[in-house]
């Protein structure tokens, strides 16, 4: 694998089931590289969730490695009509998605420089998306958050115990969240697990979309934004500003009913599950290695109430 000097050291150090995934992703690439003509030599992987996201030195790009063919071509949709409507975020290099001979879809786009931990610029590109009248994008699928949620749960390197308590906490928020009362429309929403991923080039600011747009509510990524900051990541500071810059951009006519959305009566159920969806994401992953595992059944133990929030994700 011709790959950069991070991911060649990874490829050393990591397990055999999870070389194996990156080798795989890294082929997709490659062979996506010759039908475009970008320069996959030295790649390096930037990130290996929710999807696999490479950056491209020769090429200045980058290139996410889809698990579905439907997942990619929504991103590259959803990232289009953003710019239609002036959002900021970066701009597919290419409108088809290429395929690999194991059914697996790439995604080029732009480079759009370094991560940007201003979290007002989170806020901006989260507001302007909200501002954006779904009736424009009828092809958005609805928000929701338990279509999927459990997939990989049975093969999952979990105990029973936990599997069961995984099954019936989500049929716990299931019938929750059926109860919701929202305080406002639907709108086009992220729908992330946390804040907007903003970067900056030196020139642009803009969002960098690693999953497909939905039509919901919201208070979803609001909730998401405050609980990874406040919550797992960030100081408080980081979480006031964001709100502060979310509120002066809010939609007209549709102000939001609560000074601040932990005060929402709904916040706690949708936190959980934001909590539950990031849970599984690592839980899906489990099987690739040892540490994996491990974090995957420390999260399960802070779920279940071992350790009381703010959530105490790491091992040490």
């Amino acid at each position: 694998m011709s790959v950069g000097p991070r991911t060649r050291t990874l490829l050393k150090t990591t397990t055999p089931a999870r070389r194996l995934d990156i080798a795989a992703s890294f082929e997709a690439l490659t062979q996506a590289g010759v039908t475009t003509g970008d320069g996959v030599a030295k790649a390096e992987l930037v990130s290996d969730s929710p999807n696999h996201l490479w950056s491209l030195p020769t090429s200045r790009a980058l290139a996410i490695v889809h698990p579905d063919l439907d997942e990619a071509g929504a991103l590259i949709r959803g990232a289009q009509f953003l710019r239609q409507h002036q959002v900021p975020v970066t701009s597919p290099r290419y409108t088809d998605v290429r395929t690999s001979a194991e059914g697996r879809a790439v995604t080029f786009w732009q480079d759009p420089g370094k991560p940007s931990t201003d979290t007002s610029l989170s806020a901006w590109v989260t507001a302007l998306t909200h501002r954006t009248d779904p009736r424009t994008a009828p092809w958005l699928r609805e928000h929701d958050p338990f279509a999927g949620l459990l997939d990989g749960l049975g093969d999952a390197p979990l105990n029973e115990a936990s599997r069961s308590f995984l099954r019936d906490h989500a049929a716990q928020l299931r019938e929750e969240w059926d109860y919701l009362d929202w305080p406002t429309p639907d709108t086009v929403i992220l729908g992330a697990l946390g804040m907007a991923p903003c970067h900056d080039d030196g020139v642009h600011v803009g969002l960098l979309l690693r999953r497909p747009l939905t039509r919901g509510h919201r208070e979803w990524d609001l909730v998401a934004a405050r609980w990874r900051s406040e919550l797992l990541i960030g100081p408080r500071e980081d979480h006031r500003t964001y709100a502060d810059t979310y509120l002066s951009y809010e939609r007209e006519g549709q102000p939001l009913d609560h000074p601040y959305i932990g005060a929402w009566s709904g916040y706690q159920v949708v936190r959980d599950i934001v909590v539950l969806t990031a849970v599984m994401d690592t839980v899906r992953r489990a099987y690739l290695d040892a540490n994996l595992r491990q974090e995957a059944a420390h999260r399960v133990t802070c779920l279940r109430g071992a350790h009381p929030a703010p959530w105490n994700w790491g091992l040490r």
